[in-house]
């Protein structure tokens, strides 16, 4: 049983771009216009296969020498890092993972986030789902003005087309064991509806979790996640509203 501590806090990881392309190279590869990057302005982002699946999620900073640093979850470091390093290689930007130099920095708690209605992408969950399943848009991840970038056109397609046909939501659930990033959600018959995005203890009997659901089963009243048995659903508001479906 996944120990009940309401307060856990992922922990970060920073990876370092230096070098006079490093800017340039970036806004090639994500869904936020890095030409915004100010040294007083934090921006977040996606970097995305080439079918638009969110590889990791990063806030994006510059240091005192104007080197780019991602702030991402640090169980896809390592991910992240090798899918940057594979479009890097015609570009002046050196990636380097400077962790180590930032482990102090306080971040907010699981619960914290769950609230705010962003959840983190995890090893578990890299490369499954697309920008707007995560309310990306809404949250500001996105910019539908830049150029061109990896996975583009299956982001674009997406938001202009109304071809979103899931969504995460903020629910509320009596279980006895913590749900993991990714674990299958399947409605009273059975069915798979989504996926669990983030979970994160409320108290001693109740989680509150960011699922990715289905359109037509967002406003289930029970479901039953991985081999756990079937619960009741409360939902809960998000901080933002969902975007319409075209």
């Amino acid at each position: 049983m996944t120990e009940q501590n309401t307060n856990t806090t992922d922990q970060r990881a920073y990876i370092q771009l230096a070098g006079p392309d490093s800017r340039k190279f970036l806004q090639g590869q994500v869904t936020c216009d890095m030409e915004t990057l100010t040294g007083d302005a934090t921006i977040n982002g996606a970097h995305c296969t080439p079918k638009g699946r969110i590889i990791f999620l990063f806030s994006a900073s510059c240091d005192q020498q104007d080197n780019i640093i991602l702030e991402t979850h640090h169980s896809v470091k390592e991910i992240a890092m090798a899918n940057l390093k594979k479009y890097a290689v015609f570009f002046k930007t050196e990636i380097s993972d400077v962790s180590d130099q930032y482990k102090d920095i306080p971040a907010p708690s699981n619960l914290q986030r769950i609230r705010s209605g962003s959840a983190d992408v995890v090893s578990e969950t890299s490369d499954m789902f697309i920008p707007q399943m995560l309310n990306l848009d809404a949250l500001g991840y996105i910019s539908f003005k830049k150029g061109c970038y990896t996975g583009q056109e299956i982001v674009a397609r997406a938001h202009y087309r109304g071809a979103v046909k899931r969504r995460m939501h903020h629910l509320q659930l009596s279980l006895n064991l913590l749900p993991n990033a990714g674990d299958d959600i399947r409605n009273s018959e059975g069915k798979s509806v989504g996926n669990i995005a983030s979970a994160a203890w409320a108290d001693q009997s109740t989680v509150e979790v960011l699922a990715v659901l289905g359109d037509k089963y967002s406003d289930c009243s029970e479901i039953q996640v991985g081999e756990q048995p079937l619960t009741s659903v409360v939902h809960l508001p998000l901080p933002y509203e969902i975007p319409a479906s075209l």
